[in-house]
């Protein structure tokens, strides 16, 4: 297991009294980027965020790349997107964000948050990094309602599709010490979920902390993964157990 350093989580950042309210919130939205770089994303995601029609996404493809790390040609990105952190967000060619996608880099290491050439984020989806890197391959699609969050990194490889509300955990907490409020025990991740090339996971699945899913395999709706899938292998279940493998 690993141990994840609870200074640095959202709890431990909003009860720190030493802490302003005002540089609480500059830490949560903008991380450590300057003053300047904070009032930027102040500026442009207050006056276009909400912009509706073609004059909305028109802007925001010419002044939302300036948020970001890096963004390549043909980004669309839909109304009332909230990117947190956007210096640690790369963004590559023609990547769709549909509305109201919350992507939350504020967790993230050296890498950041990764989304490579054609990734399609659908709406209401949360892409989010308590810790670790997390990045999508070429040509993933994440479904609507989707939440996607990492303590120790999260990989999705080339043209994997996920469908809609499915859950990828974060991580757990320590369980020995009853005495002490959840919300002060010590959070622990089992290590990264990693899902391989060309992977269906479908309908209101959820895939837990640590778990490897390898090239070409399914997950049928409402599995809950526990445990590593083989390759080219069918998943069912709760807990998923394997219902078929292919050769």
């Amino acid at each position: 297991m690993i141990k994840i350093d609870k200074e640095k989580t959202v709890r431990a950042i909003l009860a720190d009294p030493d802490v302003s309210a005002f540089r609480k919130y500059r830490c949560l939205t903008a991380g450590n980027a300057g003053f300047p770089q904070f009032v930027l994303v102040e500026v442009v995601t207050s006056l276009l965020g909400s912009l509706p029609g073609a004059l909305g996404l028109i802007t925001r493809r010419v002044f939302y790349r300036r948020l970001f790390k890096s963004c390549g040609r043909g980004v669309v990105i839909g109304r009332n997107c909230v990117f947190r952190n956007p210096a640690s967000i790369s963004i590559g060619n023609n990547v769709v964000f549909d509305d109201n996608c919350v992507i939350d880099a504020r967790g993230a290491e050296d890498e950041g948050l990764v989304f490579d050439d054609g990734v399609l984020i659908n709406r209401n989806v949360s892409v989010q990094s308590k810790g670790g890197d997390i990045r999508l391959g070429h040509g993933v699609s994440i479904g609507a309602d989707s939440q996607l969050v990492s303590w120790s990194g999260l990989r999705i490889g080339d043209r994997t599709a996920v469908a809609a509300g499915c859950f990828f955990s974060a991580g757990s907490y320590e369980l020995d010490d009853f005495e002490t409020p959840l919300s002060e025990r010590q959070p622990i991740s089992a290590g990264p979920i990693v899902v391989g090339k060309n992977v269906w996971i479908a309908t209101r699945s959820v895939i837990l902390d640590g778990v490897k899913i390898n090239d070409n395999a399914v997950v049928s709706a409402g599995a809950i993964v526990k445990h590593d899938v083989g390759a080219k292998c069918v998943v069912h279940g709760d807990p998923a157990k394997t219902v078929f493998e292919g050769r």
